[in-house]
């Protein structure tokens, strides 16, 4: 029969243990914090044991971005949180000091978050092994392969934070760490070390959308040992859902329409699952013309992998207003004139017109020339009068084609 209580090293015994270890140790710059993503991560904590993990919550809830944090006590009566009940947090944190009741559901409803695209980030003791008996969620979440740091022995001993990867976007902000209760998990298969610890120990990995330590982050053994809240909020900003900004700032001039039914008139954010592909294009209203996207896109379309925060602009520009027809009775001719937003290439065409082309290189008014050809030509010179109808396009220099078109009455004088 497995104890329920976890082997646990007194708090002062820890501190006058660690005081000439962190006496000496060089303090490296610590980065800025990640930043977050505009909007509300919510935050589930789950826990078995004596120490209600309230200086955790703390921490997760004092980051920016941050809405709530819930915590959810596992007990036999309680059991563990349903697939229904994790779908509704962006975050999963396990602290857990006990065995889990139900271990096997509970696996189960994690492999099922996991999948769905939540982020689970782990403490000690879910990497703990005592005999036979294994700590942690088992079930499909154990048998998938999902945990980054496999069962280990349970050492409580005196740590601090050793060699890691300060680019990982996992440890910025984290500062140096220590720990009074761990574990020593292996690094499982397809996992990728962070952090150890300076006795070598596996401290901090990641796999998929799951981040694990070998720390138990339990009450007073974080004070001023770095902030484990910061590390598994890192973990949702970096693996969770992602948030795409689009910025169109004159919504009179046009839309930007996206994957999933995104419809965007002026400045607007959605998130999107990591890694997802997402599609934007822009559609201008009349009297205006797409000029590009700016930002994480440019060009006149937008394919994005939401692997980051992303942020777009749309720019839309002025074309054809006020249309003015100067007409030529003497040759028989017409000038057409409008205004555009920004340099590109204008076009003039027509079935029964001389194609003509400018392209301007700033915002003004163009002219453009309507010279009838073919049987208008001969109804003008016959008849002195020809109906024409013509197209302009405008294509802004990194946008998109935008058309108008214009019925003109061409005259000729019979003096012409």
């Amino acid at each position: 029969m497995v104890s329920d209580r976890v082997p646990r090293v007194n708090s002062e015994t820890l501190r006058r243990l660690l005081a000439p270890v962190l006496a000496l140790l060089v303090l490296v710059a610590i980065a800025s914090p990640a930043a977050a993503s505009p909007g509300a991560y919510t935050v589930l904590i789950v826990w078995i044991g004596s120490d209600r993990p309230e200086e955790l919550r703390q921490q997760i809830a004092a980051e920016p971005g941050v809405a709530a944090v819930d915590l959810f006590e596992t007990s036999d009566a309680a059991g563990v949180p349903s697939p229904a009940q994790l779908a509704a947090y962006d975050l999963v944190v396990d602290a857990p000091a006990y065995f889990y009741p139900h271990p096997v559901a509970y696996g189960n409803a994690l492999a099922d978050y996991l999948d769905a695209g939540g982020v689970l980030v782990q403490f000690a003791y879910d990497t703990w092994v005592d005999g036979a008996e294994r700590a942690g969620p088992h079930g499909r979440f154990e048998s998938g392969g999902y945990a980054p740091l496999l069962h280990g022995p349970n050492l409580n001993d005196p740590l601090t934070l050793g060699s890691f990867d300060a680019a990982s976007p996992l440890m910025q902000g984290v500062g140096p760490l220590a720990s009074g209760d761990n574990t020593a998990p292996a690094l499982a298969p397809g996992a990728t070390l962070v952090a150890q610890w300076t006795n070598g120990v596996n401290a901090i990995a990641h796999k998929g959308n799951v981040v694990s330590s070998s720390a138990y982050p339990g009450e007073k053994e974080i004070d001023g040992s770095g902030s484990y809240g910061r590390l598994a909020v890192n973990a949702v900003r970096w693996l969770g859902r992602q948030t795409l900004t689009i910025a169109n700032l004159n919504p009179a001039r046009g839309t930007v329409v996206g994957s999933g039914g995104l419809l965007c008139g002026t400045v607007c954010s959605t998130f999107f699952s990591r890694n997802t592909p997402v599609s934007l294009t822009a559609a201008p209203n009349r009297k205006f013309a797409f000029a590009g996207f700016g930002g994480d896109c440019t060009g006149a379309v937008c394919n994005l992998t939401m692997s980051a925060p992303r942020a777009v602009s749309a720019n839309f520009v002025t074309f054809g207003t006020d249309k003015k027809v100067k007409t030529n009775k003497r040759k028989g001719t017409a000038l057409l004139s409008f205004g555009i937003g920004g340099p590109g290439e204008v076009v003039l065409s027509g079935r029964k017109v001389r194609q003509k082309g400018k392209s301007p290189s700033e915002a003004g008014r163009v002219k453009l020339p309507i010279l009838a050809k073919g049987k208008a030509l001969k109804a003008l010179r016959a008849n002195g009068k020809a109906k024409v109808k013509v197209q302009v396009a405008f294509t802004p220099v990194g946008g998109s084609t935008a058309v108008f078109a214009k019925k003109v009455t061409l005259r000729r004088s019979a003096a012409g």
